[in-house]
């Protein structure tokens, strides 16, 4: 059976013909000398034949060797070739993508995302929009939309579910330890409450009004960056989405996500638009990096709840 080999063996192979030894290079690839022995060795042992002749002086290519080493250098070639076509396509991405969403979603995930997308693309612009309304994707108003609720129903949109998005009530810890941490959602009585009158206020209040009469709301903001702000100042509880209550030190989560308030999320274009190479991988560069980034910090949670 013909042994597969991946190009890294090679690259140990070509090493060692160019410089005569393992520890140069070991120094050329960055590796330890012992990383390159034992790469040319496990390459020969596959191989079943001995490709250099070892000598106090070093190594030298043996008869197999000599006649591996031009098909090798033609590969190297070919890599090299494959890498330099990829990083000029990459370079080649040029134009202008207009992204929307609210604020919440692109302080935590939108602004990271380009800033790392825009590190390999430059040549990129983004203009991002940021507006509680849900901007017409349809009528060109965007290119990409970040949206959150009911899937779109528009169809010559083209929609990617990439995120449930969980959400809880958070409060300063220092009011907790006052206040108490509550058992159940009845505890939540004893707590004044700061309530979201943005867009999803429907969802939140309905969950609000189920806890009964004798919630206390001491504030109304419309914005989530307002409403975090309230609850860092230790004017009361309030919900927010766990990917950034957690990620506020100040704050204490009262309780595991609430299934009531779990929020699909979509990423949202257009087909014409998803035809234009630098939308296309804009948007999936996006997708992958919300999906990372709720895995993370879902992670990082459980590790901290298991502590």
């Amino acid at each position: 059976m013909a042994h597969m080999f991946d190009w890294n063996d090679l690259r140990f192979f070509l090493a060692v013909a160019r410089t005569g030894s393992t520890l140069a290079a070991g120094r050329s690839l960055k590796v330890a000398q012992a990383t390159v022995s034992r790469r040319i060795t496990m390459l020969e042992e596959a191989l079943g034949t001995p490709l250099f002749v070892r000598s106090p002086s070093g190594y030298t290519l043996s008869v197999r060797g000599q006649a591996m080493l031009p098909h090798a250098e033609r590969v190297e070639r070919e890599v090299e070739a494959l890498q330099n076509s990829v990083a000029a396509e990459g370079r080649r991405l040029s134009g202008t993508v207009r992204l929307t969403t609210v604020e919440s979603a692109a302080n935590v995930w939108l602004m990271p995302a380009i800033a790392a997308f825009r590190a390999k693309h430059p040549a990129v612009v983004a203009e991002i929009i940021v507006d509680d309304r849900a901007l017409d994707i349809a009528r060109g108003e965007a290119d990409i939309a970040i949206r959150f609720g009911n899937p779109p129903q528009d169809e010559s949109l083209v929609i990617r579910r990439i995120v449930e998005l969980h959400e809880s009530v958070y409060v300063r810890r220092d009011l907790a330890d006052e206040l108490g941490m509550p058992n159940s959602y009845d505890g939540l009585t004893r707590f004044p409450f700061i309530s979201f009158a943005g867009p999803g206020v429907g969802q939140i209040d309905r969950w609000i009004d189920s806890l009964g009469p004798d919630m206390q709301i001491v504030h109304r903001a419309n914005t989530l960056s307002a409403v975090i702000s309230a609850a860092r100042a230790g004017m009361g509880a309030a919900v927010m989405p766990c990917l950034i209550g957690d990620t506020h030190s100040g704050l204490v989560r009262l309780f595991p996500p609430i299934p009531e308030l779990t929020t699909p999320g979509w990423l949202v274009t257009t087909a014409a638009a998803r035809q234009q190479p630098h939308v296309r991988a804009l948007l999936d560069h996006i997708g992958e990096f919300i999906r990372e980034s709720v895995a993370e910090t879902e992670a990082r949670y459980r590790i901290a709840d298991a502590a």
